[in-house]
This record gives structure tokens, sequence and C-alpha cells, in this order.
């Protein structure tokens, strides 16, 4: 007969106690008095399931929450010592399936009563699906709270006494190694809530998924090639790939594959970028293709598929569906107008052979091809057909430049004053002035490829003074990645930069702009000089502002102690929650002892101290920012009185 079957018996609530094998063990007194109060005003409207127990007595497995409120009734005297209970008794060895099954269905139970209890279930021969289906919850669930179950004994003992978040608690389980997992939880600052700073230790030299490599050369396919990966069974956007630099090699083979196309065509060399930093050896210009006339055939076809395009638009905005299949077609059509556009370029056949394709990835893990680069060697051969073919055609040697398909300097062709063209450009940088401040957008793509250029390509954006000068700091490795994510999608060429932040999102210009400033910021200073005065003041301004815990960054370690003054170890010591609460003359002699100590010896001992407590210097400590506290009405009544 099962649990629920047992018929219900009123037992005296003086022979009623809580069982051992009642799962909830955390927050069981949680709103009991809430409880009690309304079991006097409407009575207790469920039973309790028990079990028999010694003494003629019966131990309560399911409901330790409601007998808690009953005997605080009894104890108040609104109900007898007696009364009756009304209880169904169950069999020992389903007490604490009865109590699991309860507590998961009612009142949530605390997660590290649940971890246990399903481990308990799973050590007696159960099964994840077995516990899954007795108990009306995911396998996933079960799954996740048996993962949680083989942490390592440290952590869980810490998230028991709260000095880790569940969050936190989650992402320790990336790994299984409990040596790992205690490394990284020592390294951290207490409490640990941040399960991102959790994830980022334990993934160190590992690649994300999300990572450009990894979406061009696919998870299977990585997978395949003997490649692990790293999955969160929390959270399924978490997942690392364990060989970066198989990931790499993977997709410079896959590039080098794609790039054998290219050769085929005509081109003199393919170059792969997997780095997508400037090419070694490139000159700063490029071949650039004629473009010719589609023909009629084409043309008919052309105006087909724009036809196609405009229509489907149109359909589009106006149902305005986001999931719509028809963006896929809509996807399609522009990708067959572009393709057929390309199809009209015509290259140079002479000069193709003496330049070549770069083929880099970008950041939604899509090829991207830079034709016509030209590199060092070959430029001075190109200049030498050019200016043959212009002797040829006028019988005249003259500067090449000017008919060159080559990249020309905008305004060396006009035939205008210098001082016209002074007074023009002024009219021009005035309107210029005007309308980007009016179009914040615009400014704000300008101000990036500004940064960009001369963060990334060590140069000018010719006309605009906007620099962001990269200060040389040993940065986090967040930060590096970070800043990798950025360099994953700038173009190649300084030329193009401009028109790159011209075409990008607001986000994703104040992305670049927030990496581009964070990379440009060095507040480290000494002390005593006006200079250091003022950056120190900065570096306070920042961290109030940013709400800054340096325990997250920062860990007091042997290192630290040893180079600390005598004094200051001592007075560091003197503050020490564990010392500064004894009684004053306890204390002092305390203190004494540990200045008989050799600097060395006491730097250990104060170590000791303060292991795990999160100490931070003062100079460490972020103030409260200006305004961040307000005196309420409680308040003001607190200080009257």
């Amino acid at each position: 007969m099962s649990a629920q079957s047992q018929p219900v018996q009123s037992i005296p609530l003086n022979r009623l106690l809580v069982s051992s094998d009642n799962v909830r063990r955390t927050d069981r007194k949680a709103d009991i008095e809430a409880l009690a109060a309304s079991i006097a005003s409407h009575g207790l409207l469920q039973n309790l399931s028990v079990t028999a127990a010694d003494n003629d007595r019966f131990a309560v497995v399911a409901g330790g929450r409601r007998l808690a409120a009953l005997k605080s009734l009894a104890k108040a005297g609104v109900i007898a010592k007696d009364f009756p209970v009304p209880c169904k008794v169950v069999a020992v060895e389903a007490g604490r399936e009865a109590s699991l099954v309860e507590n998961v269905h009612r009142v949530a139970m605390d997660p590290i009563d649940e971890v246990e209890a399903f481990a308990a279930l799973l050590a007696e021969g159960s099964t994840n699906d077995q516990i899954a289906h007795r108990f009306g919850v995911t396998i996933r669930h079960v799954d996740q709270r048996l993962v949680l179950a083989g942490l390592s004994p440290k952590i869980k003992s810490a998230w028991k006494r709260g000095q880790v978040s569940l969050e936190a608690a989650r992402a320790f389980c990336l790994v299984e190694d409990h040596a790992q997992q205690e490394a990284v939880f020592r390294s951290l600052g207490k409490p640990v809530t941040h399960a991102a700073s959790v994830r980022a230790r334990l993934m160190e030299g590992r690649m994300r998924a999300s990572d450009r490599l990894a979406k061009f050369v696919g998870l299977e396919g990585y997978e395949l090639a003997g490649g692990a990966v790293v999955r969160d069974l929390f959270d399924v956007d978490a997942v690392y790939v364990e060989d970066p630099s198989l990931m790499a090699r993977l997709a410079e083979e896959k590039l080098h594959g794609d790039g054998q196309a290219y050769l085929e065509l005509g081109w003199g060399w393919v170059e792969v970028n997997l780095g997508q930093g400037r090419i070694e050896g490139a000159s700063g210009t490029r071949l650039q293709p004629e473009w010719r006339e589609l023909d009629p055939k084409e043309q008919a076809e052309m105006d087909r598929l724009k036809g196609e395009l405009h229509a489907l638009d149109e359909a589009l905005d106006q149902d305005s569906v986001e999931d719509d299949p028809r963006w896929e077609t809509r996807d399609d059509l522009a990708a067959a107008i572009e393709a057929l556009r390309q199809s009209a370029r015509d290259w140079d056949k002479e000069l193709k052979p003496l330049a070549g394709v770069v083929l880099s990835i970008d950041h939604d893990g899509r090829v991207h091809s830079a034709f016509g680069v030209v590199r060092q060697a070959d430029e001075k051969t190109i200049r030498a057909i050019r200016k043959r073919r212009q002797t040829a055609e006028t019988g005249e040697s003259g500067s090449v430049e000017a008919t060159s398909d080559l990249a020309k300097t905008p305004g060396e062709e006009s035939g205008l004053p210098k001082g016209v063209i002074r007074d023009l450009s002024l009219a021009r940088t005035r309107a210029i002035r005007l309308t980007l401040a009016r179009d914040p957008d615009k400014a704000l793509a300008v101000a990036v490829a500004a940064m960009i250029v001369r963060t990334h390509f060590r140069s000018d954006l010719a006309g605009v003074s906007v620099a962001a000068h990269p200060a040389v700091v040993d940065d986090l490795d967040a930060l590096e990645e970070t800043r990798g994510m950025l360099e994953a999608v700038l173009p190649a060429e300084e030329s193009d930069v401009l028109g790159w932040c011209l075409g990008q999102s607001t986000d994703a210009l104040l992305f670049a702009l927030a990496v581009l400033v964070a990379r440009s910021v060095d507040l480290a200073h000494e002390k005593g000089s006006p200079a250091d005065r003022r950056r120190h003041a900065l570096a306070d301004k920042l961290a109030a502002a940013l709400r800054l815990d340096m325990r997250e960054h920062w860990t007091s370690d042997a290192a630290f102690w040893t180079r600390l003054p005598k004094a200051e170890l001592l007075a560091t010591l003197a503050d020490a929650p564990s010392i500064a609460d004894l009684p004053d003359g306890e204390r002092q002699t305390m203190l004494k002892a540990h200045a008989k100590l050799k600097k060395d010896d006491l730097a250990a001992r104060v170590g000791e101290v303060f292991d795990g407590t999160g100490y931070l210097p003062d100079l460490l400590v972020t103030s409260l920012e200006e305004g961040a506290l307000e005196i309420t009405m409680a308040g003001d009544e607190a200080v009257a009185a």
C-alpha cells in the first residue's frame, strides 16, 4: 500500500517528534509564527506523515513545519498538549520518499537539502530516471542536483555556511577535479557569489564555443577530430573547447581548403590570417576591379530578384513576425543579388597573378575574403607594368598614380589653387562638425574609428584629434579575452576602419569604445608627488562609480605580507577581528608576544589570521559613491531619538 493510500488517524500532539528522515534540514523554522496563526484561525488543513517510533511515539517525516507550528500553539495555550493531529502512518522505508515528495511539491526545499536527499536515494540503488519519475521532476533537474552532490566537500561546506552562492556552486561543477575546484575557491574573495568569475578561473586556457573559430569549424567537426568539449549542465550557453590549438588547426586547414578555389581563379597567392592582424609583407595598396555592365539576361535576373525582395520586405513589414520562416527566404534572395552583382567584377588579368587573397574569419564565424592585396615585393612590378602601358598609350612617361587602379589619394586630382582648396575644406569642416554634433551615432562611429586606428594600427585617423593611447599593463585574463573578441572582428586594413565603424550598431560601437577606453587607463602610482595623489583620487572615484569589489580580483598572500614593514604588520594584526574583540589586557599581551617574532614569522602569522577573511588593505577598499545612501524617515526618527 502506498503512502497516499494509508488511512488517516488522530495521534496526540505530545506523542509526535521530528524524524531524522525528514529531508528538510535547512530553514525549517521559517515562517512558523505565520503558519501557527493560520492553523489557529482555519485549523490544520493537511495531515502529517509519520512513521512508528519507540515508546509508542511517532516520527514526523513530512510536515515538520506544521508540527513546529502546532507545538508553538500548545506552548502558548491555544491548543492542548495532547491535541489530536490527523496523521498518515507510513512504513519506515518509505519515510524519506514521503518527506522528499512533500517538500519538493510544496514549499521549495533548500537546494542543499534536495542535493543530499537525491544523493542518498542514488546511493540506495535508485537510478536518475527512477528518482525523476517518483517525484515528478525532470531528469535534467535530478542530474543537476546529483552533479552538485559531487562537489568538493570543502565547497559544499562553504555553500551551507553561505560563503558560496547557489549560482557559484553550480559554476564549480564545470570540472570534477576537487583539487582544481578548491584551488579556484581559495583564489577568490569571500563570499563567492559571481558564477562568471568561477567559470573564468576554471576555464582558463580554454576557448568558448561562441568564439569565431569554433563557429567556423563547428563543434561537431572539432569533436570528430578528437577534441573534447566541456558543457555546463546548468547553462546551455556555457560550452568550452578543451583544445584551442586543435580548433585553430582545423580552422586553418578548412580555410586553406577554401583557398584552392581562388588560386584556380588566377590569383597569385592565398594567405590565411586567423589572427586578423596586418599581413606581414603586405603593402598599403590594393588592386581594384573594374565593374562591367550587366548583360540583358543578367539584368533581367537582377530585376526579378530585386522585385521579389521588395515584395517580401513589404509583406514582412506588414506582418511583423520575428520568427517568420520567410526571413530565411529573404536572406537567400539578398545573397543571390550580391552574388550576381559580384559576378560583374573584372580584375586585370595581367596584374591579378601579382596580387592575392587574404582569408580570415569574422566575428560570426564566416569567411571574409580580402581581394587584390599587393605584397611589397610585387608593388614595384605592378607600377612598372602600368608605366609601360601609359607610355604605349600616350607616348609619354608620366606619373602612373593618376591612372592607377590602386587606391587613389582623394583631392590630388583637383586643379584648384591651394588657397581655394583650404577655404573650401574649412567650410566643409565647419559643416561636418555641426552635423556630427547633431548626430551622436555617427560621432560615436568616428570616435571609435579614430581609437581603433591609433590602438590597433599605431596610426592616426587623418583630421580627427581623438585617440586612445593604450597603456602597457599586465591585464587580467578576462580583459585579454574581451580584447580578443574585439580584435577578432576588426577589419584587416586601416583604410577600412571608418567604413566598418559606420556600419556597426550603437551597441557594437559602445562595446568597442569600452574596451578601447579601458586599455587607455593606467592609474598605477606610488606616493608623495602631486601626480600620484591625482591618480589615487581618480582611481577612488572610478572604483566607487563602478562599485568595484577588489575581493573578486585580489587576495592577500604570503608574498604580500612579507613585503610589509614589521610596524605595519603589527598594526594590521591589531585590527584583526579575532584579536580586536579580545579584552584590552589580553589583546596587548598577544600583540607584545607577536612583536618578538622575526619579520618573516610575523608575516606568516598575520597571513594565517586573515586567511579566508576577504581582507583588503585600505587602498583597495572602495568607498561608497556619493548619493549611494539616503536617510529614510525611520533613520531620521532613530537619530532624533
